[in-house]
């Protein structure tokens, strides 16, 4: 949690000198909770951090896939590897259309022949 806090400290410091914002979107499922930061510095420009964390009752798989998207944009990774349940997720683009505030991002994780779907919203 000490290493969410300062990644979060450490992007609303960098997001100081962007000209777009810094956004947290967060949700949980019945397997998932997911954290994720968006720094938006321009217009079609960003940089994504977070992680997603296995909190459902079956044994915490190895590995997961992951999509997150809006109605315009779709970022994700596959082979993701979990420690102690939790990995680290996000990347940036250049030249795409940014996350925006009151975007409501949709995450699909699938891992052992499972898939969830949850929405993540932003803290107000």
């Amino acid at each position: 949690m000490k290493k969410v806090a300062l990644l979060t400290i450490l992007l609303l410091y960098l997001g100081g000198c962007s000209n777009g914002g810094i956004y947290e979107f967060s949700g949980t499922s019945e397997n998932w909770d997911v954290f994720y930061v968006v720094d938006v510095t321009n217009d079609d420009e960003q940089k994504v951090t977070g992680f997603l964390e296995y909190i459902g009752d079956e044994p915490i798989p190895e590995t997961v896939d992951y999509e997150v998207r809006t109605l315009l944009t779709r970022m994700g990774n596959t082979g993701t590897t979990l420690t102690d349940g939790k990995a680290e997720i996000g990347n940036g683009c250049g030249g795409c259309t940014t996350f925006q505030e009151d975007d409501e991002l949709e995450v699909e994780i699938m891992w052992d022949n499972q898939q969830e779907r949850l929405i993540l919203t932003t803290k107000k």
